[in-house]
């Protein structure tokens, strides 16, 4: 499906670039510093992670306003606490916990991806711009219980859905020290959660949304830096209608930076 989303893209892309002499390719690789919580009626499991990230954004530009498309890609890899406390509480199992044992570490991973597609505009008098986006967003978190002592030894989080939000860009010093930016968006989710053991289950809806600043220096017209915080809070609804709903959340926190350059 990414692949396809991807090719997809680009093709998009390419004729959004070829209809404006004024088009702009911008390239962005970085890094950072991630916590990733899953929680609610299942175990609470928490994970510090160092995730790589990569981005392109093809954008077409008008002298007040453009248009604009981006891709980008975030994984890393880590460990997890879930079951760290021997027969920790939770109802995903139809009893008060799943009987597991005490493992302090477990092996983590977490990839996403996240294709957006929105308008700027800009107000030239003071060179504050604003912005909307409409987006798909899809993540992956796998979580490893090879010494928890439980019927299976790895579980897939799997989250895909629409986003929407919007943003503003504010000038610092007039634009020569940069800029600082926020955003805000909202979503609407679908999960399937599996295990290898046979477990397979997909959530009935998910709402949940996020909040972000950043800051940009350009080091020339054509290449810069930009240092970010990130939020994302999503709630998922699982088995709603059975004698056995439960809830699952998921929160992730990113403090990162990223070198940039356009063409």
């Amino acid at each position: 499906m990414k692949k396809s989303l991807l090719i997809s893209s680009l093709f998009v892309a390419t004729a959004l670039v070829s209809q404006s002499a004024m088009a702009e390719i911008k390239i962005r690789a970085g890094t950072g510093s991630s916590t990733y919580e899953l929680g609610g009626d299942y175990a609470h499991a928490k994970s510090k992670y160092t995730p790589t990230s990569v981005g392109l954004t093809f954008s077409s530009d008008t002298a007040a306003n453009g248009a604009y498309l981006d891709l980008s890609y975030s994984g890393g890899s880590g460990e997890h606490d879930g079951w760290a406390t021997a027969n920790t509480p939770t109802t995903i199992c139809g009893t008060t916990s799943c009987f597991n044992a005490a493992s302090a570490k477990e092996d983590f991973k977490r990839s996403d991806f996240a294709l957006t597609g929105g308008v700027v505009f800009l107000n030239q008098n003071n060179g504050v711009a604003g912005n909307v986006y409409i987006g798909l967003k899809t993540g992956k978190t796998t979580l490893g219980a090879v010494n928890a002592g439980l019927p299976w030894t790895e579980e897939t989080f799997e989250t895909t859905g629409m986003i929407v939000g919007g943003g503003a860009s504010f000038p610092v010093a007039g634009g020569r020290a940069g800029s600082v930016g926020v955003n805000v968006g909202l979503g609407i989710m679908g999960a399937n959660w599996k295990d290898n053991n046979g477990f397979d289950a997909k959530a009935d809806y998910a709402f949940g949304g996020s909040l972000g600043a950043s800051y940009t220096f350009p080091f020339t017209s054509n290449f810069g830096v930009t240092a970010d915080v990130k939020y994302h809070s999503y709630s998922y609804k699982f088995n709603a209608d059975s004698a056995n709903p439960f809830t699952v959340s998921e929160k992730i926190s990113t403090v990162g930076a990223s070198l940039y350059a356009k063409f």
